[in-house]
């Protein structure tokens, strides 16, 4: 499956909103955002099967790819476009046996990124960038360097995650992210169409003096 990674990916955060995932998202697509994520930790299976679905719908409508995290057995159940997995989830190859769409993997060293590309991964999420509080699982930040470093190193594309702010995005996009997600400034925030859509545009001048 094709898979476009050229603008904001959003993620669902339900510690962090202000007004639910399904209007976080609405304000996302509304802003620019061209993938959504549902990352849900806490919620019953049936509560969670049933949030996806509503935003599998939206996503349908908007014309927006729908991924979820972590559980294959979620999306596999509401058909979901993609899977993204962590270092400490199911294996890659096994996840590729099961679901045949889009699956994305998160990379916190080189030896990630090749393991990824010989496992049939669709794309890299460059994991952390730099310090954050929205995950507490996390590795050693790769910094700038280390995103320059996965850019010469594959051509799968890359999406650069964690502690990502309007202060550093530019410079994360210039150093060979596709795209990136910042989760606390935008859904942490009072007006998340606002927040995605000044991500977009400047993702999309940086992508221009890239180019």
């Amino acid at each position: 499956m094709s898979f476009d990674v050229s603008g904001f990916y959003f993620i669902t955060d339900s510690s962090l909103t202000k007004h639910g995932a399904l209007k976080d998202a609405e304000d996302a697509i509304r802003g620019g955002a061209k993938v959504v994520q549902y990352r849900e930790k806490n919620k019953p299976f049936g509560d969670m099967v049933e949030e996806a679905r509503a935003l599998l719908a939206l996503c349908r409508k908007s014309g927006v790819l729908f991924i979820v995290n972590d559980s294959l057995e979620l999306a596999l159940e509401v058909s979901a476009d993609g899977l993204h997995i962590g270092p400490h989830d199911m294996s890659l190859h096994d996840a590729r046996k099961a679901f045949d769409g889009i699956i994305g993997i998160s990379c916190g060293s080189l030896a990630d990124v090749k393991e990824a590309e010989k496992n049939g991964a669709d794309y890299v999420a460059a994991s952390p960038m730099f310090f954050t509080c929205t995950k507490k699982d996390i590795g050693q930040p790769l910094g700038l360097e280390g995103i320059a470093l996965f850019r010469k190193s594959t051509e799968l594309p890359i999406v650069a995650i964690g502690g990502i702010t309007r202060k550093n995005v530019r410079e994360v996009m210039l150093a060979g992210a596709d795209s990136v997600c910042a989760i606390s400034a935008t859904v942490g925030t009072n007006d998340v169409q606002a927040s995605v859509k000044w991500f977009v545009e400047a993702i999309a001048a940086a992508q221009k003096v890239h180019n």
